[in-house]
């Protein structure tokens, strides 16, 4: 048997893991303007998740379908402000023919949904050594070492995503051709891979052939 990589120090990121196969390819799904990423050293502090571990890797791209992206936003802002627009006007029923308060609503929704698209149209994720998160919620992250399933949404290409699931449900949706631009953060988060789908979590068939993933109990 092939024993794994060394799990590397949360705080330095060392040793270093191998080097992860190449499963969708660099910026797969993503156009050139707006690609970054960034390697941390030394590690950078980070406060924005609650996992004391610092920062070690990002990789940042525009989307693939920025509108898209913000479309429920866009719904459930314009339900909450339709809503409390309603519920003001019940109160006040003179104001249904003021155009002041459709007004207010009007603004409110454009700029909420502008600033929304502003933020969103980037993915980011970011990488310690032992877990990762994304900028679609600062307040979730996944420890790489743990999870319980790994699963890869369609064939490798630019649509491919992702999926790593940790015990308290907690998840993640990367697009693989993300992680993969920045090579040392596949490398991170591929090394916690192999030591989760090792330690026996869910892997389906065409997942663990396309990732290269060994089986449970069989590292």
């Amino acid at each position: 048997m092939t024993p794994l990589p060394p799990r590397p120090d949360p705080d330095t990121g060392e040793p270093r893991p191998p080097r992860a196969p190449t499963v969708a390819g660099a910026w797969a799904g993503h156009a050139e303007r707006g690609r970054r990423t960034e390697s941390f050293r030394p590690a950078r502090e980070q406060h924005w998740f609650h996992r004391p571990e610092p920062m070690l890797e990002l990789a940042e791209a525009r989307r693939r379908r920025p509108l898209r992206s913000i479309a429920t936003y866009a719904l459930y802002t314009a339900l909450i402000l339709g809503g409390g627009t309603a519920l003001v006007m019940w109160g006040s029923p003179e104001l249904v023919t003021d155009p002041v308060p459709y007004v207010i609503m009007s603004v409110a929704f454009l700029l909420g949904t502008g600033t929304a698209f502003l933020v969103r149209r980037t993915h980011t994720v970011y990488a310690g050594a032992t877990w990762a998160g994304d900028a679609e919620d600062k307040d979730k992250l996944v420890s790489t070492y743990d999870l319980t399933r790994i699963r890869i949404f369609g064939r490798p290409g630019p649509s491919a995503l992702l999926q790593i699931i940790a015990p308290d449900k907690t998840f993640l949706e990367l697009p693989l051709g993300l992680v993969e631009a920045n090579p040392a953060l596949w490398d991170l988060l591929y090394n916690g891979l192999r030591h989760s789908a090792a330690a026996g979590a869910e892997v389906d068939p065409t997942t663990r052939d396309l990732l290269h993933l060994p089986p449970p109990d069989h590292p």
